[in-house]
């Protein structure tokens, strides 16, 4: 894609853009479209007002449903895998996006309890369907066409991302409009998501994918050879766990934020919009993160990461009113995806270039199973109390950012 055609795609209303997009059919756009499409999650700041209003499900039950589903996608990773292999990515995307279509239908349809796992087993398919071969597909696209590959990312991650940002308002305004009724609209978030998907699979047919003798590596199967070389190093094996346990009880805020807003009355329609702004503003601590990492230095910074976010925690569990309630929220989703690019950057230092991604696999397969085997316990203390709940995850996050802290090696003579 030419510098001259990006630059008028930046400038353009949108209409102009989608007939450019359609004039030019170019694979990388049409590939930016479908990241576009599949994170149009209208759902994404309402999901627990689904489960407790919708579906009438307490906190133990939903989090029940969402470790099925964390347990599913481990589960099914290696065998979704030969689809791309064996059929191509184009096909693995097309079917992972008409499975997540189907899936969000039946969320936004049905209520029984056994139906709602039915479809978060499928939508775990489709997820480990479309995971890592769209990365995959693209690479193989942004080769052919001889255009800079980070930048091609950079563009993909950056049309996703706007993707969030429109999805998560409109579906809360869409929640609080009073067009229809409040049950009613949050099972409507949840078909328009499926539409978006059913979109999303519809563009990926335009792709001319070229052929590829290389196989795609399953999540799992990377994870754990990831485990076997973070394990094999003293120090990275620390790292490691200060990382996968500390953003697996982080994690929860992402959940927790929706209850925390209702509690404080407000109103559905910014539920949204505190979502995405979170969003926002852990982008913009990304962006100072290099910055962050070399005045304060590698170590002090992953401390503060991990046990600010376990004082913010119980700060919201501890007191109540809008303003605390809200620097929790922030606080603690920001730092947890501020600590990514750290861990990144520790790579360097201890491992070969060859070996990084695979321990990066590892580190976040543990992160997975530490959350899936937190859930149904987080869940039962949510169901007799938010507070103790925001409490509990507090000073557990407190006491692992001592317990697994960074310390800097002594010099050698």
């Amino acid at each position: 894609m030419s510098q001259a055609g990006i630059s008028s795609l930046r400038k353009a209303p949108t209409s102009y853009t989608i007939r450019w997009i359609m004039k030019r059919r170019s694979d990388v756009v049409i590939l930016y479209l479908f990241g576009f499409l599949k994170n149009l999650q209208f759902f994404g700041a309402l999901s627990v007002p689904f489960y407790l209003h919708r579906i009438g499900l307490g906190y133990g039950k939903m989090f029940i449903l969402e470790a099925l589903f964390s347990g599913a996608m481990m589960a099914l990773e290696i065998p979704t895998g030969v689809v791309a292999d064996r059929w191509g990515r184009k096909i693995s995307l097309f079917w992972g996006s008409a499975l997540m279509a189907f899936s969000f239908l039946a969320f936004g349809i049905v209520r029984a309890f056994w139906l709602l796992a039915a479809s978060e087993i499928l939508c775990a398919l489709g997820m480990t369907m479309i995971s890592g071969a769209d990365s995959a597909l693209l690479h193989e696209v942004a080769s052919n066409k001889a255009n800079d590959s980070s930048e091609v990312f950079s563009r993909y991650h950056a049309f996703s991302t706007a993707g969030l940002f429109i999805s998560f308002p409109l579906g809360s305004l869409i929640a609080g409009s009073g067009v229809m009724g409040y049950e009613a609209a949050l099972g409507f978030v949840f078909i328009l998501t499926a539409l978006s998907f059913a979109l999303a699979g519809m563009v990926i047919l335009f792709v001319r994918e070229p052929f590829t003798p290389s196989r795609r590596e399953g999540f799992l199967r990377h994870g754990i050879e990831g485990c076997r070389i973070v394990l094999r190093t003293p120090r990275l094996r620390r790292f490691g766990i200060n990382y996968a346990v500390i953003s697996a009880l982080t994690f929860f805020m992402f959940w927790f934020y929706q209850s925390l807003l209702g509690r404080e009355k407000v109103p559905i329609e910014w539920f949204g919009f505190v979502g995405a702004g979170s969003n926002l503003g852990a982008s913009l601590l990304l962006m100072a993160a290099p910055k962050i990492r070399k005045t304060m230095g590698e170590n002090p910074a992953l401390f503060l990461s991990s046990l600010l976010p376990g004082l913010l925690y119980m700060a919201s569990g501890f007191f109540a009113g809008l303003g605390i309630t809200l620097l929790a929220i922030f606080g603690v989703t920001m730092l947890k995806l501020f600590r990514a690019p750290l861990l990144a950057a520790s790579m360097n230092t201890f491992l070969e270039n060859e070996h990084r991604a695979t321990a990066l696999s590892g580190i976040s397969m543990v992160e997975r199973v530490l959350i899936a085997l937190l859930y149904p316990i987080v869940g039962a203390v949510a169901d007799s109390s938010l507070e103790a709940s925001l409490i509990g995850l507090g000073i557990l996050t407190v006491f692992m950012s001592f317990a697994v802290r960074m310390r800097n090696e002594p010099k050698r003579s």
